[in-house]
């Protein structure tokens, strides 16, 4: 009996320590993507207040990725300005990037994810991070 409560106490520490995609999913909406001739990528999605950062980046880091190629992910609050043709139909980083940075009127994103083209990745909260090069000036 004792193995039984400890199998199941097991079994539920897991499932709330580590979120599965689906519990993610319960918390995130996709709004953007972009994956251009190179098979960079681009997402822009939407949070849900109260997601947890832990749940945002666990989320991002299994993002698809082909390697020797960079894969972005900018996460917004619920209710922001979040672009989503302007991604989507950009047609290269170079166009999407300049709509995430620069296009006026958008809302700044809380979190941004950056796997580069040698597959360091980085995860950046620009409310405490403002200046990180990742974050919306």
């Amino acid at each position: 009996m004792k193995q039984i409560i400890f199998l199941i106490s097991l079994a539920l520490s897991i499932i709330f320590l580590f979120p599965t995609e689906s519990y993610a999913q319960d918390y995130l909406r996709q709004v953007g993507y972009l994956k251009d001739g190179s098979r960079n990528r681009i997402f822009t999605f939407e949070y849900k207040k109260g997601t947890p950062a832990s749940t945002i980046h666990s989320f991002a880091q299994n993002l698809i990725n082909t390697q020797g190629q960079i894969t972005a992910a900018y996460f917004y609050r619920e209710g922001s300005r979040i672009p989503a043709d302007g991604v989507t139909l950009a047609g290269s980083v170079f166009r999407a990037n300049n709509v995430l940075y620069d296009m006026q009127g958008l809302s700044k994103w809380r979190y941004a994810y950056m796997k580069g083209f040698n597959g360091s990745a980085q995860f950046v909260d620009c409310k405490k991070t403002p200046k990180n090069d990742l974050c919306r000036k």
